[in-house]
């Protein structure tokens, strides 16, 4: 069994001010997995991403050769893991594309190296066990396709999935997903007896607000082990995670809180905001520190009554971060057109070529809870707005150019209702199941400017954001007072700058634009996002 990386190299676009393009794509893989003592970071994974992104089919043999250029053997020394398209929510033709292209990788690097350079794969947005199995299928098809093109000949289902789970139901039945997946593997006569599965910080806290996230990727972490165990799969768990709060906060300096938090978890994801905007020498500690320390904490064990008092919290704070998203995200949609796009993506509008997310089902997350009123006021919630929504990263950096850092929304409310419903015992549990919250919340904290949102959005939604942020200082004992003479003076100075020009291009929104302020937008948007150290 080979060696499960502990760092992964993602091509994410949340650095703040570095547009990589698909040209420099391979050099920056090579470079990224290449050893430390040899000028590059030591990264032992790259995930190559066709999910959503303009990627050439030919980029994995491009990698994959040119590591071995290097001397560096793909599928021994490093893995290279390509995410591919989910055909749900993508044209199949993608994916199938997609799919060739490791197939062909394979046969290009085994003629020199005499090793499979790819082994697995990344599929986005799993949501049922079945959906794996049909895929699976798929890519069978395509690797008979090339044992009939190629000489070199691979056994079917020697390219085997990784699920990446996104939304939170999905994450909080993981167990459900992967008996499904398990069973009728054994039933094709193709049993698992080792899987990675990859859970989303980052989408699953855009679609349900970031406490929902974090609880259901531990009950997911949790549950998904605990499956393994009982079922002797060898289960391997990957956090997705930026440098953000919002999602993740996988940093240098959050380091420690992160193994603690997210224990059980073998992978961690190695964005571009991490790698960039921190800077080489943090990132190559990162590695380093995750060679040697991602099993200090062993894995969590939750209790059946932890996760069902999880699944409540889920519910409560879910509600209110959902009461808050459907008012803003036609605004916070529109503002995410300016967000600078630092890869090559596919569009978000509907041309037959695009990348579409919805918003969360309310029915999914009422289904969770117990608490009959809060079913209710789940499904009372109004999610059918017409609005594109943009890609998580460009999410939480329109949060932030407003002055409405998303880490709290719903989380000063939601944390009012679960202290009047179990007592500061609940607050201490929850705060014991997410043990990083308070310095989340301390360092979106830096950049709350909730005047700045005035005119910008509903005025009865910017007053719920003040209730949340202030309670959940008031809760969690967080200083809240903004200071322009602090060292986030100029981030603060920036905001206010910034607010006429937004205030402008929303009223002009259907009458053109003007490209000097634009201009002047996305300049100051990367200067502050320069200085919380990732873009979204």
């Amino acid at each position: 069994m080979r060696k499960i990386p502990s760092s992964m190299a993602t091509q994410h676009p949340d650095n703040a001010n570095r547009y990589i393009t698909i040209q420099q794509e391979p050099e920056e893989a090579i470079q990224g997995l290449t050893e430390q003592d040899q000028g590059g970071l030591g990264i032992e994974e790259i995930m190559i991403d066709f999910e959503g992104k303009l990627t050439p089919y030919h980029q994995t043999s491009q990698i994959a050769l040119g590591l071995i250029g290097q001397g560096i053997i793909p599928g021994e020394a490093v893995a290279l893991t390509p995410r591919i398209p989910n055909a749900k929510k993508e044209p199949v033709f993608r994916q199938l594309m997609s799919i060739m292209s490791l197939v062909e990788t394979n046969v290009l690097s085994y003629q020199q190296t005499s090793v499979q350079a790819i082994t697995e794969t990344i599929v986005p947005m799993v949501e049922t066990g079945i959906e794996l199995i049909h895929l699976q299928e798929r890519i069978n098809s395509v690797i008979e396709l090339g044992n009939k093109n190629y000489e070199i000949q691979f056994p079917l289902n020697s390219i085997r999935i990784i699920p990446l789970i996104e939304s939170v139901p999905a994450l909080v039945n993981v167990d459900k997903i992967l008996d499904d997946y398990h069973h009728n593997s054994i039933n094709d006569g193709n049993p698992l007896e080792r899987l990675r599965i990859m859970f989303a910080r980052s989408d699953s806290a855009m679609s349900y607000g970031m406490m929902a996230s974090v609880l259901a990727v531990l009950m997911a972490i949790d549950k998904a082990l605990k499956w393994g165990k009982a079922n002797k799969v060898a289960v391997a768990p990957i956090l997705g995670c930026g440098a953000l709060p919002f999602r993740g906060h996988f940093t240098a300096e959050n380091l420690d809180r992160i193994y603690e938090t997210y224990a059980g978890v073998k992978t961690f994801t190695i964005q571009s905001a991490l790698r960039y905007d921190h800077g080489a020498e943090k990132t190559k500690a990162v590695v380093n520190s995750l060679k040697n320390n991602r099993e200090k904490h062993g894995r969590r064990n939750f209790a059946p009554d932890d996760l069902a008092l999880m699944k409540e919290c889920i519910g409560i704070f879910t509600k209110y971060y959902m009461d808050t998203f459907v008012k803003t995200i036609k605004t916070v949609g529109m503002l995410s057109k300016y967000i600078p796009k630092n890869r090559d993506r596919l569009a978000s509008a509907k041309t037959g070529l695009e990348y579409i997310r919805e918003i969360a089902n309310m029915q999914e997350i009422a289904d969770l809870v117990e608490d009959q009123d809060l079913k209710k006021e789940l499904l009372e919630i109004n999610t059918n707005v017409k609005c594109s929504v943009p890609r998580a990263i460009s999410f939480t950096s329109a949060m932030y150019t407003i002055g409405l850092p998303p880490e709290f929304v719903g989380v000063g409310r939601g944390l009012r209702e679960v202290q009047n419903k179990y007592g500061e015992e609940g607050i201490n549990r929850l705060i014991d199941f997410y043990p990083q919250l308070r310095a989340d919340l301390i360092f979106a904290a830096q950049y709350v400017n909730v005047k700045i949102a005035k005119g910008i959005i509903d005025e009865q939604v910017r007053s719920a954001y003040q209730d949340d942020y202030q309670l959940a200082c008031e809760i969690l004992e967080i200083e809240n007072r903004v200071d322009d003479k602090s060292e986030n003076a100029l981030y603060h100075m920036l905001l206010k700058s910034i607010r006429p020009i937004i205030l402008h291009l929303i009223e002009k929104e259907d009458s053109g634009k003007d490209q000097e302020e634009e201009k002047i937008l996305n300049e100051w948007i990367i200067k502050m996002a320069t200085i919380r150290g990732s873009l979204g």
